[in-house]
């Protein structure tokens, strides 16, 4: 599990874990932490014919706003593993700001580099 320290005590936490070739992605944090999104991204050949595209596939909850980070994570993670990724996440902060919200994207993009270094117990098996 990582954890990234965000504003007031909150925190966001990732969980990844290795399937054959495959991983899934728990994203999750605030004050109350829930299934907000999922998104599945599967590898592929660059439809340009050079290097590696993903195609993703989006279940948001009625009035989620999870789909960006998930997606991130995912396609993300997808790409560089040329694999398939499920990233479920739903983070939750009561009455949150503008300004809240771009430190919760900047800690995710931290989170993102933090698993694609390998530092995710799950990817250095």
């Amino acid at each position: 599990m990582l954890k990234e320290k965000l504003f007031h005590g909150y925190e966001i936490q990732c969980d990844v874990i290795q399937m054959g070739k495959d991983y899934t992605i728990a994203l999750y944090g605030g004050g109350r932490p829930h299934v907000g999104c999922v998104v599945m991204s599967t590898a592929r050949p660059s439809l340009s014919g050079v290097g590696i595209g993903v195609t993703s596939s989006v279940i948001s909850g009625v009035g989620h706003k999870e789909e960006f980070v998930a997606r991130q994570f995912a396609e993300s993670l997808a790409k560089e593993k040329n694999c398939t990724v499920v990233c479920s996440c739903g983070i939750h902060i009561d009455n949150i700001t503008a300004e809240q919200i771009d430190m919760i994207q900047k800690k995710c993009e931290k989170l993102i580099e933090r698993i694609l270094a390998g530092e995710a117990a799950a990817l250095n098996t």
